[in-house]
């Protein structure tokens, strides 16, 4: 009897501490998810809402200081999640959608930081010429899933920061090859996330913003055991909840500096905000599947048996200064 005790409990360790830390996905699991390199957070995840329509987070091609347009072209990376420069598809950014933007810098930065952008692709993607074909997944800007407290979801990208990782000078990180996944809770926002919520709003008053800070906008989550978080590299990332996608990683005065603060603010997409945005844009989703949310989470989970090492980038990797930093962030 005492033998069995001890086997189911190993069982249920071993499935609850899995579903926390990041792990690597089954290959084509999130055939939505794609990445491209952005002139202002360094490495930004994208989400396919169509074969040939991207969204991503405003503040991955816009600048709240420049006010005239970037006009540079943008090369998405697709049909891969190893990151690497020979693998995937570049596909050209024909046009970019973004809310309309104040002259105002103030209402200018508080816009870019809370708002998705919409990217079109110069062409469709042939799913033979794919490593991993592409597939659209459906997103909730209408508000339809009421998600309640300690709910739990997911991240996808290339950056979580673990605890005990190096911090290095002027806030450098290295970035993973691999793409990972973590589930994450919803939590209280007044409990978790008050002081980068606070640190959020003295940004945007410091740029010169004096409007409503809408604080229904966005959602707390947090790694019950702290073991990691979504990190800088990781502006775009969607937060996938009930098989939609639901939110995304945007603002970067709104997250812990040095990641290690284990909590994330994550803005929705059916904020009044942009509510307007969101469905004068929604004529391009095209989603071509509906994602059962527990078969999701079963099909999502890779080999436990894994080893589980990181693939650090050489060109960042090489540049990095070997100091050690604090891991604890207040």
């Amino acid at each position: 009897m005492n033998e069995w005790k001890i086997i189911v409990q190993i069982g249920l360790y071993a499935t609850v501490s899995f579903g926390r830390e990041p792990f690597k996905p089954r290959d084509g699991s999130v055939p939505f998810l794609v990445y491209f390199p952005s002139r202002y957070r360094g490495l930004c995840v994208g989400t396919l809402l169509s074969r040939t329509v991207v969204i991503t987070a405003c503040v991955c091609i816009a600048d709240p200081s420049v006010h005239e347009h970037d006009t540079r072209p943008i090369n998405v990376v697709t049909g891969a999640t190893y990151r690497h420069p020979r693998r995937g598809i570049r596909v050209q950014v024909t046009k970019i959608i973004i809310p309309k933007l104040s002259n105002s810098t103030g209402e200018r930065a508080y816009t870019i930081q809370k708002s998705p952008a919409i990217l079109i692709l110069a062409k469709r993607v042939p799913d033979v010429l794919a490593e991993i074909p592409l597939r659209p997944i459906d997103i909730d800007y209408k508000g339809d899933e009421v998600l309640a407290l300690h709910e739990e979801c997911l991240m996808p990208g290339w950056h979580f920061f673990y605890k005990g990782d190096k911090i290095y000078p002027v806030h450098k990180f290295l970035l993973q090859r691999n793409i990972r996944v973590q589930y994450l809770i919803i939590v209280k926002k007044s409990l978790w996330c008050n002081t980068i919520t606070m640190k959020f709003q003295k940004a945007m008053t410091n740029l010169g913003f004096v409007g409503y800070f809408d604080k229904a906008s966005s959602i707390c989550v947090k790694d019950p055991d702290r073991e990691a978080q979504p990190c800088h590299g990781m502006y775009g990332a969607p937060l996938i909840c009930r098989g939609k996608a639901v939110a995304m990683l945007l603002a970067p005065d709104a997250q812990w500096s040095n990641c290690t603060g284990g909590t994330n603010l994550v803005q929705l997409f059916s904020s009044s905000h942009i509510r307007n945005f969101m469905a004068c844009v929604s004529g391009l989703f095209e989603p071509e599947f509906k994602l059962s949310w527990e078969m999701f989470k079963k099909t999502i989970e890779n080999d436990l048996s894994g080893n589980g090492h990181f693939d650090y980038l050489p060109d960042v990797y090489d540049r990095m200064l070997d100091v050690m930093s604090s891991s604890e962030e207040v």
